[in-house]
């Protein structure tokens, strides 16, 4: 179950609780695996694109010199810290105007990107400028396929897919670009992203994963170049699981009466993203958990004390210089 599952299951709870199941929308794959149907489907030879990734997809030495990068950084680093990042969105908008700043042109139009974009970049920003060596940086982010494929989005019409349907994406960072100004750097994670996220891109990626062999495991594959810094960056943003969640008919009595409140009654002002038992490997990661019901962003990061203490001092900037 991705998140967009878990929102639509938080949405049904709601719903029963309302006394409205009538509401609820059916499960649709239940049975079938639609996201391997997609992949399985037949296409003709005009429409069927080359993974454009494959040419860094790493195997061989490449990979066997990722993984003992990765060994070795757990061994020296085995140390990591789960917080939450609280961001009032007055700060999240200055960070978008310093990133558009660093891009202005002289007929003043600035380039596209989103606000997960400049968020991206600014936590990528914060992993890469506190290595003790400069390294690549390979974002890796979590496309949905249920958005990009319109067969599936037509069916949801008819009720819901709950089953997970990320596919990955990856933004690949110099050491240059991802310790700069945060405008490049999120003006080369969209465009990353646009070129990977068409229909053609992700029905692509799908059949390189079901050509794997298969195994005990889920399929999956490692991009980028063989000593870069891994950095999973998932937007929960869409999901809207603040807003989703309405708990409303089953309160008593409210717990907080006081004038300053911020949360309608029977909603939750904070939700967690954490895996119950979390390995070493687990590192350099962050969720954008999404906006609460006053418009902050809210982010989970699992990073080394030394990113924690870059953030905090980026966070502290951005308070006193606004």
């Amino acid at each position: 179950m991705d998140v967009m599952g878990q929102q639509a299951l938080l949405r049904g709870w709601c719903l029963v609780l309302a006394g409205r199941e009538e509401e609820v929308p059916p499960v649709l794959g239940a049975r079938d695996d639609a996201i391997c149907a997609a992949a399985d489907a037949p296409v003709g030879k005009e429409g069927k694109e080359e993974f454009k990734l494959r040419q860094k997809q790493l195997g061989g030495w490449a990979m066997l010199r990722f993984g003992l990068q990765f060994a070795w950084d757990m061994l020296w680093n085995p140390v990591v810290e789960t917080r939450a990042i609280f961001l009032p969105k007055r700060a999240v908008a200055k960070l978008r105007r310093l990133a558009e700043d660093d891009l202005s042109t002289k007929d003043g139009e600035k380039p596209f990107f989103s606000e997960g974009d400049v968020l991206t970049a600014w936590a990528t920003r914060a992993v890469s400028s506190s290595l003790p060596q400069p390294r690549p940086v390979t974002v890796l982010h979590a496309l949905n396929a249920r958005f990009r494929l319109p067969p599936l989005l037509i069916q949801e019409a008819s009720g819901v897919y709950i089953q997970n349907m990320a596919v990955a994406a990856c933004a690949f960072l110099s050491h240059e670009i991802a310790t700069g100004p945060l405008g490049p750097i999120a003006l080369e994670n969209r465009r990353y992203l646009v070129e990977q996220s068409t229909e053609g891109q992700v029905l692509a990626c799908l059949r390189e994963l079901r050509q794997q062999p298969k195994t005990d495991s889920d399929p999956s594959m490692v991009c980028g170049e063989s000593n870069a810094v891994l950095v999973p960056f998932t937007n929960w943003t869409r999901a809207n699981v603040f807003k989703t969640v309405d708990f409303g008919p089953a309160v008593v009595r409210p717990g907080d009466t006081a004038p300053g409140r911020t949360n309608p009654l029977g909603t939750i002002v904070f939700h967690h993203a954490q895996s119950m038992r979390q390995g070493l490997q687990v590192r350099n990661i962050f969720v954008l958990l999404g906006k609460d019901h006053q418009d902050n962003v809210w982010l989970t990061g699992i990073l080394l004390p030394r990113t924690w203490a870059k953030l905090e001092e980026d966070l502290e900037r951005l308070r006193t210089e606004q």
